[in-house]
Formats: C-alpha cells, sequence, structure tokens
C-alpha cells in the first residue's frame, strides 16, 4: 500500500498532486471538525437532560417527602402528575426504603412492559444515595430510555427514592439532524473545496506547466530569445526570472560560440592577412571546377605565382610593410580576375590561381601577362614607394594533369623556371620542366647531407699584388663532388641551398674550413695572406652571421685582420639598413669587407660613403670587354679612380690575357686575380704556390 501511494505520488501531475493534498487536507480539517462538533452537541444535550431530570427528581424528593410521611400515595401521585407537561419524562416512581413501589407516574402513551423498572429498583437500594446519570454511550448503544434516582431525605435520614425514566428518542433526532446537517454542510464544503482546489491548482501549476511548455518550445526551436512573462513576484516568478536569465545566458554564450564558430570556419577557410582563400578553400573550389570542367568538356588554368625579392623588402622594410605589400596585391589581383575563378594564398608570398573555361593556353598566358602588368605601378607602402615584380607558372587541366596536388606541382615547376630565366615573367609548364624539376627536388635532398658526408670542397684562387707579382690573399671557392653527379659548381646548388635553408650550415663550413686553411698558412710562416670568403645574401640576413664568424676565428685562431668577406653590391642596397649595421660590427671586429661584381648592381656610388668597405672588385665582365670598346674601359678607369678617392683597394676578377694585365697596371689597379696568373686548386698546390713566392 505504501509503495503503490509513493509510485501514485511520483507519476501523479502536480495538478492532481495539488488537487489531492488540497481535498486531503481540507477533509481531515473539515471531518475532524464535524466530529468535534458532532460530539460537543451530543454531550451538550445529554448535560443538558441530566440537568433537566436532576432538577425534576429534586423538586419531586422535596414535594413528596409529606406524602411518603403520612403514607399518602395519592397525594404523591397528584403531585407527579404535574410532569405531565415534560414530554421526554415517561415514567416517574416514588420508592419505599425496601424498594417497593410507594406511587407511580405512568406518562400517556408509554408502555409499562417496556420501562425498565427492574433496573430503576436495583438502584434503589437503600444504599444508593448517588445520582445515576446517563452517559453519552448510551446514544451509541440503541438506547431509547434513560432513568435517573434521587433519595428523599428528611432530617438527614433517607425516607425514598425518586426514580425517572426518560425518553431519549427526541435526543437522538435531534442529535441526528444535527449530524446530518453537519454532513451536508461537510458535503457542500468539499464540493467548495474540490472546486476551490481545482482554481487554487490551476493558479499554483498553470504557470509552471506555461514554463514547462516554454522549454519545449525552445528545446524543439533552439531559438534562446524567447522570453517567458512573469505572472507574478512569488516563488514561481522568482523560477521565471530565473528561466529567463538562463535563456540570457545562453543566448550570449551561443551568439558567442557561433562567432567563434564562424571565426573558425574563416581561418579554416580564408587567409587571415589578405582575406583570400586559403589552400583548403582553393582546393575544394578547384575540385568543384574541375568536375564541371569535366561534364562540359572545358580547360582549366592554374596559375602559380610569387613575389620576387619579397624577403629583401620583408627583412628591410619590416613585417608590417611587407603584410601590407600582400594586402596590397592580393586587392589588385582581383581587379583582374573573373567572379568565377579563385585568388588563394597559399601562404608567405605564395599565390594560387584558377581561370574556369579557357579556350587554349594563349588565354592564360594573356591573364598571367594582365597580372605582371599590374606590378608595373609601385606600391604605395606607409608612405614609401615599393617597386616589386612577380614569377608565374601555368599549367592546364585536363591537358597536364587531371590530379590537383599534381597541377599545383606543374605550376610550382613551371614558377621555378620563370624565377629561373630572369624573373618577373611567366612560364607555360611543359613536361620536360618535370624532369627538371624532380632533378632539382632531388639535388636540394642531397645537398642537405653533404656537409655531414663531406662532399664539400674548398678550392683557393690566388690574389696577386700587380707591382711585385706576389700572392697577397686567396679567395675560397666551394665545390660540390657529389658521388654520381660529379663535380657540381656553386651557380647550381648554391640557390638551393638558399631556398632550402642549407645555405647556413654550408657557409658556416666554409668559414671554419678557410680560416683554418689560412691559419695553417700564417702558422707555415706566409705572413700577411688573406682569405676571402663570399657570404650570400640569405646569410648576411641572418642575424647570427656575426656570432658565425666570431665562433669560426675562435675556433680556428685566424687573426680577424686576415679574413675578408665578400657581398655583392646588390645586397647592400636590398639589405641597407640590416648590411649597414652588420657590416660595421664586422668591421669593429678587424675584418675586412670587400663588395664583389661591383658595377653589375645598382651602381650608385653614393652608396660606397655608408658602409665600411675596404675594397672593391671590377667584375669580370667590364675587364674581358675594357679592351674591346671604349664604354667598358671608361668604366674601369671610373671605378678605380673613385675608389682611390674613398680610399679603398681594387680587385680586378677575371683577368686572363696579358693585355688585360698592362691596361690594369696603367689605370693603377692594385691586385690581380685569373685565369691569366692561377685557376682555383687545392690547398696543396697553392702551398706549392706559396713556396714559389
Amino acid at each position: 500500500m505504501k509503495r503503490f501511494v509513493k509510485a501514485y505520488l511520483i507519476n501523479s501531475s502536480i495538478r492532481r498532486k495539488l488537487t489531492s493534498l488540497i481535498m486531503l487536507t481540507c477533509g481531515v480539517v473539515l471531518l475532524s471538525t464535524t466530529v468535534v462538533f458532532t460530539v460537543k452537541e451530543a454531550v451538550s444535550l445529554i448535560g443538558e437532560q441530566n440537568r433537566n431530570l436532576t432538577s425534576l427528581a429534586d423538586i419531586l424528593s422535596k414535594n413528596v417527602t409529606s406524602a411518603i410521611i403520612f403514607n399518602d400515595p395519592q397525594s404523591a401521585l397528584e403531585t407527579m402528575n404535574s410532569l405531565s407537561v415534560k414530554t421526554d419524562i415517561l415514567a416517574a416512581y416514588i420508592l419505599n426504603n425496601d424498594a417497593t413501589i410507594f406511587s407511580s407516574y405512568i406518562a400517556r402513551g408509554a408502555k409499562p412492559a417496556s420501562l425498565p423498572l427492574p433496573q430503576l429498583l436495583s438502584s434503589a437500594t437503600p444504599n444508593a444515595t448517588q445520582n445515576v446519570v446517563m452517559h453519552i454511550s448510551l446514544l451509541w448503544q440503541g438506547s431509547d430510555q434513560v432513568n435517573l434516582t434521587r433519595p428523599i431525605i428528611l432530617d438527614g435520614k433517607t425516607v425514598g427514592t425518586v426514580g425517572l425514566i426518560a425518553d431519549m428518542s427526541k435526543l437522538r433526532t435531534h442529535l441526528l439532524s444535527t449530524v446530518l446537517v453537519t454532513l451536508i454542510i461537510l458535503c457542500l464544503a468539499a464540493i467548495a473545496t474540490y472546486f476551490l482546489s481545482l482554481r487554487l491548482q490551476e493558479i499554483i501549476s498553470e504557470p509552471i506547466l506555461n514554463l514547462s511548455d516554454a522549454m519545449r518550445r525552445v528545446s524543439e526551436s533552439k531559438d534562446f530569445s524567447l522570453r517567458v512573462v512573469k505572472p507574478g513576484n512569488d516563488e514561481i516568478g522568482s523560477l521565471y526570472d530565473g528561466f529567463n536569465e538562463m535563456l540570457h545566458e545562453i543566448e550570449e554564450r551561443n551568439l558567442v560560440l557561433q562567432q567563434r564558430q564562424e571565426h573558425l570556419q574563416e581561418l579554416a577557410h580564408f587567409d587571415v592577412l589578405t582575406r583570400l582563400p586559403n589552400r583548403v578553400l582553393f582546393r575544394d573550389r578547384l575540385q568543384q571546377a574541375m568536375n564541371l570542367a569535366v561534364r562540359k568538356d572545358q580547360q582549366i588554368a592554374v596559375l602559380f605565382l610569387d613575389l620576387d625579392r619579397f624577403k629583401d623588402i620583408n627583412d628591410t622594410l619590416g613585417h608590417s610593410i611587407g603584410d601590407m605589400l600582400l594586402q596590397q596585391v592580393a586587392n589588385r589581383m582581383g581587379l583582374v580576375m573573373r567572379d568565377c575563378d579563385t585568388v588563394a594564398r597559399l601562404g608567405g608570398d605564395e599565390f594560387t590561381i584558377f581561370i574556369q573555361d579557357i579556350k587554349s593556353a594563349e588565354n592564360a598566358c594573356m591573364v598571367a601577362q594582365k597580372l605582371l602588368d599590374l606590378f608595373e605601378i609601385p606600391y604605395c607602402l606607409d608612405g614609401q614607394q615599393v617597386y616589386i615584380s612577380n614569377s608565374i607558372g601555368i599549367t592546364l587541366f585536363p591537358a597536364d594533369s587531371g590530379n590537383i596536388d599534381e597541377l599545383l606541382m606543374n605550376a610550382d615547376i613551371a614558377m621555378y623556371r620563370a624565377k629561373a630565366d630572369g624573373k618577373n615573367t611567366y612560364r607555360l609548364y611543359n613536361s620536360e620542366m618535370s624532369q627538371q624539376g624532380t632533378d632539382r627536388v632531388a639535388l636540394q635532398s642531397d645537398l642537405r647531407s653533404a656537409v655531414d658526408q663531406k662532399q664539400l670542397r674548398l678550392l683557393y684562387q690566388p690574389k696577386f699584388d700587380t707591382l711585385s707579382g706576389r700572392i697577397i690573399g686567396v679567395e675560397a671557392l666551394i665545390r660540390w663532388q657529389h658521388p654520381e653527379r660529379g663535380l657540381i659548381p656553386p651557380d647550381l646548388f648554391i640557390p638551393l641551398a638558399e631556398e632550402s635553408g642549407s645555405i647556413f650550415a654550408i657557409t658556416e663550413w666554409v668559414l671554419n674550413t678557410a680560416c683554418l686553411q689560412a691559419k695553417f698558412w700564417h702558422d707555415a710562416g706566409y705572413i700577411g695572406i688573406t682569405m676571402a670568403v663570399n657570404i650570400s645574401a640569405v646569410s648576411l640576413k641572418r642575424k647570427n652571421v656575426v656570432a658565425m664568424v666570431q665562433q669560426a676565428l675562435i675556433n680556428t685562431g685566424l687573426p680577424p685582420g686576415l679574413l675578408e668577406l665578400e657581398l655583392t653590391e646588390s645586397m647592400l642596397i636590398e639589405n641597407n639598413l640590416m648590411a649597414e649595421e652588420t657590416l660595421r660590427v664586422l668591421k669593429d671586429l678587424g675584418i675586412s669587407i670587400a663588395i664583389d661584381d661591383f658595377g653589375t648592381g645598382y651602381s650608385s656610388l653614393s652608396y660606397l660613403h655608408r658602409f665600411p668597405i675596404d675594397s672593391l672588385k671590377i667584375d669580370r665582365s667590364f675587364v674581358w670587354n675594357m679592351n674591346r670598346t671604349s664604354n667598358d674601359l671608361a668604366i674601369v678607369v671610373a671605378i678605380i679612380a673613385m675608389a682611390h678617392s674613398l680610399k679603398l683597394q681594387v680587385i680586378a676578377e677575371g683577368v686572363e690575357t696579358e693585355e688585360q694585365l698592362e691596361t690594369l697596371k696603367t689605370c693603377g689597379c692594385e691586385i690581380i686575380q685569373g685565369y691569366l696568373l692561377s685557376k682555383p686548386v687545392g690547398a696543396e698546390e697553392l702551398n706549392a704556390l706559396l713556396k714559389m713566392g
């Protein structure tokens, strides 16, 4: 039973629970009130009748005393006949002390046989001096009569007994009518309570049900902007406030989450800097375009674009300027592209483009030329005008490949061919480039292990004093002895090393090896023989180039004055701020600085006074042609004169004829280098030359 009640309470609705609770509470209260009232009414009625009977018995006992003394039953009867006005008195008896009847009164309509005379006689013994009072239990025992006896006392002695028999039916009828009225009132109250409980539970449960309905609607629609109207300021109103606050909090969090998801979606598919599609989105769009092209028998051109000298701008002008340049480049490219085409940034300064529905390769080349023309106009970056070019590789779908990765690789290979052919141009992919590209990648891979596997070697080309003809220094020239490809010249593998990043390890090896050899010659007694080492543009940009040089000097013990670093003029101009600071630090160490291939770069002599330079090397192209054209001879004469005015030494490289040597001597060139005097040789061969003096 208990388990059933518990299950009922748990599984019932709030309305049913509230109705049951209210009805149960009100029922208990009303029933308790009815019982208390009924019992109180019964006690009151019985008490009243007891008091009346006692009073009548006392009056009779006083009035019949003389009749008993004078033995006058008739007089006693006449006295008792006055009880006829009491409709509830059935009979009255005057008893002697021996319990015999002295006189009796029987009400009209009463049946003597039904009167409890034996009980009355038994209670009228001489010793029965207390009142016999009717008890309330007689009502529930079904008795219709009650009797009462009172002693008749004269001068302190009992001379007889008065006995009264009363009718209880009227009292019971009155009491039953009272109970009936009470029950009717109870039923009416129960009915009123039921309807009141319905209204009360509706007042309580309806807001809760409305709140539940609102929760359901929010759950189904996922619309957290919904709000519920508070019904009042009670506890349920506080619940509504809490629900609204929860929805507000969820709505704000959802908004933040949605913004973050949109941001993540954007990060996943768009480049943060240029707002162009990134690699992921580009590949997805290209795949869709390829599927469409297959169905419609169309061609697609994929372009790979890389900015020329972007790293130089980034390093010299700063990354913020570089970022501005990339943004402006992206904006410009969007001007010449159709809406159906896609421009994407893969990273760094690399961009990819695909052009849908082209008729021929010539159409793709026309677009590439338009992109090249865009870069003819300078970019204004933070008040500075910057010129930059780009190199473009082009491949076609489906002619060159039906695979996205292969298309991108083909375009990349064609772009590198454009760079190799002088930059600021475009090249259309062909199958021969793939083999060259494969060889290039393989060569880059082999180059990474060339230092560890001791495949690199240094040759040394002597520098001769023009007047004495003595060797005063050497230039270290690197060669790569590939185990399969043989001897690879530096103009083939140095660019690969710069692209792959292995140039730093190679530069460090060259510095240490060259300085160690120079220290060997110095210790052998060849005093004053300098060692010239070429520093690449990539190495110069690296902030630890000074530390690399210092460490090489420490490792080998070579005096700094015997080390000369050669840099190209273009390296100084393109990286003027960093180069100036770096060269001054190196100069403070005692190291000499030379400009290699002078005259082939910007040829702006105003830059020379800014840098701590010790010597200029005239490019071999001027030396070869100075005896053929007057212009080249004039350039050589001007360079030597300018260098002397700046107190710089002049080194002429590429001297191969006696005529060139005599001309340079006449012009005042101090140092000569070239095949006429000595080709690059190994350390042992140079030892022999040094011994010869």
